[in-house]
């Protein structure tokens, strides 16, 4: 065991440093998280709007006296997406919870050659030289402060090194801008061509995706892989209308039933509901061609694939890559903000990638980014006039 890792672990002992050593340690402070940030609150309003419109539906049945009447059809659908909403946020509160009870077994300690990351579960070690750059998640995004909100901070590795980013949770110093600055302050501005290995990859881009896309580890390689944050985007509205639709006719009495043609409320229904299921059988059947991978980042380009083939990206043509942030909003989600990766090239169109197709954070695939482009172009360049 390296002599950091055991003095980092004397420190938390309280067993202080051997004498004679002159490594610096810090302990860094941690605290309870924020379980309620301003973000949050406002999603904690899903369940009390639901149990709303849940009582509007049945109140315009009631008077109406017809589960298929039109507003009550409408209510019914705003409140199934409330519903759905709703869960999402109570998962989210109980991931929360489950940190906040915990927050006292977490620690990290900062050595002059790596840091230590405890957790309930395990130790993770990760030397300084290893670490290529520091991101806080979500710092582009519209709206972000500086003040306490549950955002993680991460810390990305090189390649090699057997992971592609270690994830702090919002337990540390005042908040996550500032664990960032520590650790960035901690990192110092070591040159990132001398981290990145150099070493030679496959040359044929297709043969690389191959077998980047069959699991092989390749020195210098990075494979991102395919999220699922995708399947959120789907027209889920029409299958709640369907749904809707269906449960109406399902409630109305026997007598009803039979004297009005079930068909067109039946077929409307499947319909609606078909909609979103051949959405997400044609989006996997465009995401095939890719064999679970998002990008492929080697130290000589970035490779993304269409079912047009290979789309080639040399680091060298690339003048800046960022994260781009929009506000949105569906029924199933509520307001969000959709974010991109920008891979912005000197004279050839932007490669866009959502965040939603990538299994990583965003903002360690962007980090990782800026780190080939900077070691391809062995400095950081000016902004080319071209690629504003």
């Amino acid at each position: 065991m390296a002599n950091w890792i055991r003095e980092a672990e004397a420190a938390l002992s309280g067993k202080g440093i051997s004498p004679g050593t002159e490594t610096e340690v810090e302990v860094v402070e941690h605290h309870a998280p924020p379980l309620l940030d301003v973000a949050f609150a406002r999603a904690l309003l899903s369940p009390f709007l639901a149990g709303f419109m849940w009582a509007a539906m049945i109140f315009r049945e009631t008077q109406s006296g017809s589960s298929l009447d039109p507003l009550a059809l409408l209510l019914r659908v705003l409140a199934l997406s409330l519903t759905v909403r709703a869960l999402r946020v109570l998962w989210t509160l109980a991931a929360r919870l489950r940190l906040s009870l915990s927050w006292k077994r977490y620690a990290l300690v900062l050595t002059d050659a790596g840091l230590l990351y405890r957790t309930p579960d395990t130790d993770r070690v990760v030397p300084k030289l290893d670490v290529l750059e520091v991101r806080e998640q979500g710092a582009t995004a519209l709206g972000a402060r500086s003040g306490a909100r549950w955002a993680e901070v991460y810390v990305v590795t090189q390649p090699d090194s057997g992971r592609l980013y270690l994830a702090l949770p919002p337990v540390f110093r005042r908040s996550p801008r500032a664990l960032a600055e520590l650790l960035m302050r901690w990192r110092g501005a070591p040159d990132p061509a001398s981290q990145l290995s150099a070493a030679d990859v496959e040359p044929l881009p297709s043969r690389l995706w191959e077998r980047a896309a069959s699991g092989e580890v390749m020195p210098g390689v990075v494979a991102i892989r395919h999220g699922y944050a995708w399947l959120k985007r789907g027209p889920y509205a029409s299958m709640l209308l369907g749904l809707a639709v269906l449960d109406g006719f399902v409630r109305l009495p026997a007598a009803s039933q039979r004297a009005i043609n079930p068909m067109p409320a039946l077929l409307l229904a499947a319909a609606l509901v078909i909609v979103p299921a051949a959405w997400v059988l044609f989006t996997r059947a465009n995401l095939s061609a890719r064999r679970g991978l998002s990008l492929v980042l080697s130290p000589n380009e970035l490779l993304s694939r269409t079912r047009g083939g290979i789309v080639r990206v040399p680091w060298s043509s690339v003048a800046r890559v960022e994260v781009q942030t929009r506000s949105s909003w569906s029924l199933v989600q509520g307001a969000y903000e959709a974010r991109s990766l920008i891979v912005h090239r000197k004279r050839d169109a932007s490669v866009v990638c959502a965040e939603a197709f990538l299994a990583d954070p965003i903002d360690v695939v962007a980090a990782v980014c800026d780190a080939y482009r900077k070691r391809a172009l062995g400095a950081e360049p000016e902004p080319d006039a071209d690629a504003s």
